[in-house]
Parts: structure tokens; sequence; C-alpha cells
């Protein structure tokens, strides 16, 4: 009689996987005007051509993946350098997809960008400013105007007023580091004035991106150089001794969304950069065929602890976010959270994807 985790395996690895419900689809590959540090992109160590998606890629992508709730539409770079992006977004939102973006906001615009970006449907605005002083906000968001970014915020507020639109929500992300934890209260003040909320994350020092190597600044300098003083604003993969793997569990992106790149590639992860990484090309596959393919196969029973096909081996064998012995209860949660959908796949495959 099998047992409950090689069960467990068999529905987690096997072609009744749920599809994903979200994606994060990026409609500007590795184009950005900032210089941020820790970022692949800022940093300049991206070795993959710069790719601004065309509309006609995104529609045929949200044609191969119809049951899509949610859209992150962003990634490696700034979606508003896209100039479709507001097609993209109507377009998705008509068929009732939410649309998430997030953008550092810092360039200069006329008062209709801000009256169209309301009128587009979009559901989301992540906005990444780490500061409410220039000279804070600058240490990371190297090229970026504190006062152009809240300028900007206030701005999109007017339009939404201007329209009686609740939408689209604001989050003002802030990366919390040593340079700007001191900024912290005065942030939480401007956010409430603005009446938008406030997310304070700690901040990642580029170490989970299995693609790319920030070989000249070794993690011990980055350490000193961002973790701030306070400890609750540091991922716990950064206290006491620094070792792999850096997450707890399994990893989730495998079983639950994919990553689709500006030239319609599908990558498995967020931390995925590189096209060579990529597990298939929405482009000239069927969904269908990538998300059962044997690289997903592979990587997944790599997840799961089994046995695996060694000229198979993808950008996963070379990560170190999580580990490859999940516990029967890491196991579990996964699967439920996986699940929880299923009775939406089973009806999505009496109508196969294209």
């Amino acid at each position: 009689m099998p047992s409950l985790a090689s069960i467990i395996d068999h529905l987690l690895t096997s072609d009744r996987l749920p599809y994903p419900d979200s994606a994060h689809i990026d409609p500007a590959g590795n184009v950005c005007q900032l210089k941020c540090p820790l970022c692949p992109v800022g940093a300049q160590i991206i070795t993959h051509d710069r790719v601004i998606m065309p509309m006609d890629t995104f529609t045929a992508i949200l044609g191969k993946m119809p049951f899509l709730r949610t859209i992150d539409l962003y990634r490696s770079g700034e979606p508003f350098l896209n100039p479709e992006l507001f097609a993209m977004i109507r377009y998705a939102s008509n068929r009732d997809i939410k649309v998430v973006t997030s953008t550092h906001f810092s360039f200069a615009k006329p008062d209709a960008f801000f009256d169209e970006l309301v009128a587009s449907g979009l559901d989301t605005l992540v906005v990444s400013l780490d500061g409410v002083s220039q000279e804070t906000y600058s240490r990371y968001r190297v090229g970026g105007d504190c006062a152009l970014v809240l300028s900007n915020i206030r701005r999109l507020i007017v339009a939404k007023n201007k329209s009686r639109s609740k939408a689209p929500r604001i989050i003002w992300q802030f990366l919390v580091n040593k340079h700007n934890e001191h900024e912290i209260p005065a942030a939480r003040k401007v956010a409430a004035d603005l009446k938008i909320a406030l997310e304070l994350r700690p901040i990642s020092l580029g170490d989970n991106e299995p693609d790319t190597r920030h070989e000249c600044y070794d993690i011990g300098a980055r350490k000193r150089d961002w973790l701030p003083q306070n400890g609750a604003f540091i991922s716990d993969c950064y206290k006491g001794d620094y070792c792999y793997p850096l997450f707890q569990g399994i990893c989730h992106q495998l079983f639950t969304r994919v990553v689709v790149m500006a030239d319609g590639s599908v990558l498995p992860c967020c931390e995925a950069r590189d096209k060579e990484s990529a597990f298939g090309d929405l482009l000239n596959e069927s969904f269908n065929d990538i998300w059962y393919g044997p690289k997903y196969l592979d990587a997944r029973l790599r997840a799961l602890n089994r046995k695996t096909t060694p000229q198979l081996q993808s950008v996963c064998f070379r990560c170190n976010n999580f580990g490859t012995a999940p516990s029967l209860t890491d196991k579990l949660r996964l699967l439920l959270h996986v699940y929880k959908k299923g009775f939406r796949h089973y009806r999505q495959k009496l109508s196969p994807v294209s």
C-alpha cells in the first residue's frame, strides 16, 4: 500500500495538477533607467537582451492561458517604458483579469497620463519608494527622484478623485535598509496623509537568483552595507550563520504560478532570469505541453526529493533557495494550497487549452 507521502507526491506531479490562476508577465524585460545596486538589471549583470513586449505577444500569451485571474504585469524592468502598457491593462481587465503592476514612478508625465492610468482598469499600483528624502532614497534607487515620485503619487490621487474611482489601489513599497530605517516614522506619516497603504519589506541581497551573481560584491559586504539594525526588517536567512537553503518549505512557484518573459518564454519562478533557463515558449507551444512537460516534471520531483533525470536538470538544480528534503507537513500544506482550486481545473480540462 503506498504511503501518504507517495500519494501526495503523485498528486503534485501528475497531469491533474491544476493550472495556475496567476502569472508574472514581463512587459519590459531588463529595461529600466535606475541603477539599483542589488538589482541584476540595475547592476548591469543581466546577460540577455532587453525586450519590450509587443501587444500581439501579450494577447497571444493570454490566449494560451484563459484560466488566469490575476496578472502581475511587471518583473525585470520598468513596465511604464512599454508604450502599449495601458492597452495591455485594458485588454486583460476587459477579460475580468485583475492586473497589478509595480513601478519606480520616477518619470515626468503630463496630466493625461494619470487620467489614462485611472481609466485603464488597473487594480493595484505598487510604487517603490525607499525613503522620504532624496539623500536617503537615492542610496538605493540610484538615478531616481524622490520628490518626483511623491508628486506623481499625489497627481494620481487627484486623477482618482476627479474620476471618483477607487482604482488603482496604491501601495507604497518601502524596502527597509540601514540607510532608510530612520525614516520609517516619517514614511508612515506621509502615507497616512496620502491615505495609501505603506508596505515595509525586508531588503533582498540578490543572493536568491540562480542565474545571476554579484561576483565583485560578496554577501558579507552586502550584509554590512544594506541590512538594517532593526531585526524585524531582516529576512531570517540573513540572521545568524549564513547558509543554504535560504528558505524553509517547498518552492510553491513550481506548482502554483508561471513567469512569462517579454519574448513569450516561460520561466519556473521569479528568481530565474536567463532565457536559457526557460521551460518553454508560449508563442510556439501549448501551455499544457509546458506545464506538464519534462522540465517542470523533473523540477517538481527534485523539490519533493524524488528521483530525477540527470540530462533534464534545469535552473532549479542550481538553485539554493529551498532544500530538497521537505517534510511530510510541508508537502501536505502545498497539496492543500494547490488543490483548493482543483474543481476549476477539472472544468478547464474539459475545454483543452490551445
